[in-house]
């Protein structure tokens, strides 16, 4: 599978014009966090997300909703996540015991990876990682369940989609942006590497996969 790769120069507000339509049309959506995306969803316009559409996270760190480190406050922050908007979040428990709130969160996403999932937005790290799936994390093996508890390089405990979910996405768009991602870029895009050292290179699994990029990151392509 070739990753498609676009480049823009104007990084935040392309991708989102880039974005806009995509999330207008899908009924269930995964969202990433991270500086990249924080850019790009403070440039999408209100109300982009579909009327009812599901929307669920990659990953999160096991902190309370409103703490600073919560990707679900920074994409409340920025995107209309609001109940009265007709578009119905589920969030990642991150105040809950990890274990019990992986398996709730795998109860919750399952009937969506059963029938595929349409759309995905993910980012990259400076080792490979995405969502909290890193290098030699023992959430790379899972076959079964979809959401695990992890030991993130940060000291956090974390929740995190596992490969079962994320392969079940029918469209995925990774968005990087800065020098520190030009090496994973090309890293991803070359696929030699195995799972346990690339964790990005699960996408090469996926029909659809376009990276969003902007020059500092993607000029390897």
């Amino acid at each position: 599978m070739t990753i498609a790769v676009e480049v823009f120069e104007s990084f935040a507000s392309e991708a989102a014009a880039r974005l806009a339509p995509e999330l207008s049309r899908a009924s269930s959506i995964i969202l990433t966090g991270g500086t990249a995306a924080a850019a790009v969803y403070s440039q999408l316009p209100e109300g982009c997300l579909r009327r009812g559409a599901s929307v669920f996270f990659s990953d999160e760190r096991c902190v309370p909703p409103d703490h600073g480190a919560s990707n679900y406050a920074m994409a409340v922050s920025r995107l209309s996540l609001r109940s009265d908007d007709g578009v119905v979040v589920h969030r990642m428990r991150g105040e809950d015991e990890p274990g019990q709130a992986a398996a709730d969160y795998h109860d919750a996403i399952a009937p969506f990876a059963g029938q595929g999932i349409d759309m995905a937005l993910l980012g990259l790290g400076s080792d490979c990682h995405v969502a909290a799936l890193f290098p030699g994390s023992p959430a790379l093996e899972s076959r079964e369940r979809l959401c695990s508890a992890v030991d993130r390089p940060d000291g956090l405990r974390g929740l995190t989609l596992t490969p079962p979910a994320l392969t079940r996405c029918k469209r995925v768009f990774v968005i990087v942006s800065g020098k520190s991602k030009k090496e994973a870029v090309g890293r991803l895009l070359r696929g030699n590497e195995t799972l346990h050292e690339c964790p990005a290179r699960l996408l090469a699994e996926l029909p659809d996969v376009i990276l969003l990029g902007d020059r500092d990151s993607a000029a390897v392509a």
